[in-house]
């Protein structure tokens, strides 16, 4: 099947699930926490990264709404395995990374901020490795990019127009053909 990625969706959840969701980030709150690739050491935490979740449900129902409108382009069943917050403030921008290095992956990253002004950078950009291309999808409020888990993506860091914390949701998907594969990854089997 041949997909052009990434996939954009807009209005991907409803208005009240998206709002639930960023009500949890103001319960949660955030860290400085996160990495832009794995490996990193003490001085590469660059993002900031959601706080143990206090409802944790909302994270799935939001992850089962995603599936289940990527499973339309991709015309296959998916299993999530992993849900990865993300927050972002002027300089911050992360290096280029892949999440899953197995072909038939999948993230999808929400753009979670409500109110954000594209003028305010924050896009999302990805390599592809088929056409040796750069993509790049713009920051808009309950929208989202479908990349393969494989390509190499990094968040842009809010530009000095704006003070805002750019959040987002990453969500991983596996085919179920490649889940007996990655089931035993450590990443995988510490968010199952």
């Amino acid at each position: 099947m041949n997909v052009e990625y990434p996939i954009i969706i807009k209005k991907v959840l409803p208005d009240s699930k998206f709002y639930s969701l960023r009500d949890e980030f103001n319960y949660a709150g955030w860290k400085l926490e996160n990495y832009s690739y794995k490996g990193g050491g003490e001085n590469d935490k660059i993002s900031w990264m959601l706080n143990e979740s206090n409802n944790k449900l909302i994270m799935y129902e939001c992850a089962s709404i995603i599936k289940l409108k990527i499973q339309k382009y991709l015309k296959q069943d998916l299993i999530l395995i992993k849900v990865h917050s993300n927050g972002a403030t002027v300089g911050q921008t992360q290096k280029f990374h892949i999440d899953f290095d197995k072909d038939d992956i999948w993230t999808f990253v929400l753009f979670t901020e409500e109110n954000w002004n594209t003028q305010w950078g924050g896009e999302f950009v990805s390599f592809d490795p088929i056409n040796n291309t750069y993509k790049y999808t713009p920051f808009m409020p309950n929208s989202g990019a479908l990349i393969p888990s494989n390509w190499e993506h990094y968040g842009a860091a809010p530009n000095d127009y704006t003070d805002n914390l750019r959040t987002t949701m990453a969500f991983s998907y596996s085919s179920l053909q490649s889940f007996d594969c990655i089931k035993n990854s450590p990443t995988v089997r510490s968010f199952l």
